[in-house]
């Protein structure tokens, strides 16, 4: 089972940086890249490597959805030792996951993108930082709650 657990927080950690890092070329990269083009290349390109992104996009969530869930079911006992604040943070952390993989979905629906894309990609970066910055702030405040909980379990046993 440890393996398991590795591989999983591995897979989830590996696919949001994928995730992250995809969302943030096509966003800020790109249309620098895309800016020196005459608009039928420019528009050809882009509709190219969107229909490219979607291929690492859908996987992507599909794999964060699962080792999201596998993860949170092996820790759920840890948020139990201090429900406020982790099941609070865990909350926000869904939330913020959720919220991109909606706007990810939507703007890469169809053949091409809607005509506000590039501000839905912007707040889509922005909830995609937010959900690593909420993750990362649960996984130190569950951890600072196992030690705890440990220290009080030996100071208890003398």
């Amino acid at each position: 089972m440890p393996i398991l657990i590795i591989l999983s927080r591995w897979v989830h950690v590996a696919t949001a940086c994928v995730a992250l890092g995809g969302v943030f070329f096509a966003r800020i990269v790109l249309p620098i890249g895309l800016s020196v083009l005459p608009p039928e290349q420019k528009d050809a390109a882009f509709l190219k490597t969107r229909r490219a992104f979607k291929f690492v996009i859908h996987p992507s969530i599909l794999l964060l959805l699962l080792s999201g869930i596998f993860n949170s079911i092996s820790n759920w006992s840890k948020y139990d030792l201090q429900p406020f604040p982790l099941h609070m943070i865990w909350g926000i952390h869904i939330l913020l996951a959720l919220t991109a993989f909606s706007i990810a979905l939507y703007v890469l629906a169809g053949q091409k993108p809607p005509a506000n894309h590039s501000r839905w990609m912007t707040l889509n970066l922005l909830a995609l930082f937010l959900a690593v910055a909420a993750a990362s702030t649960l996984k130190s405040f569950r951890e600072k709650a196992v030690a705890e909980h440990a220290a009080g379990q030996i100071a208890a046993s003398h």
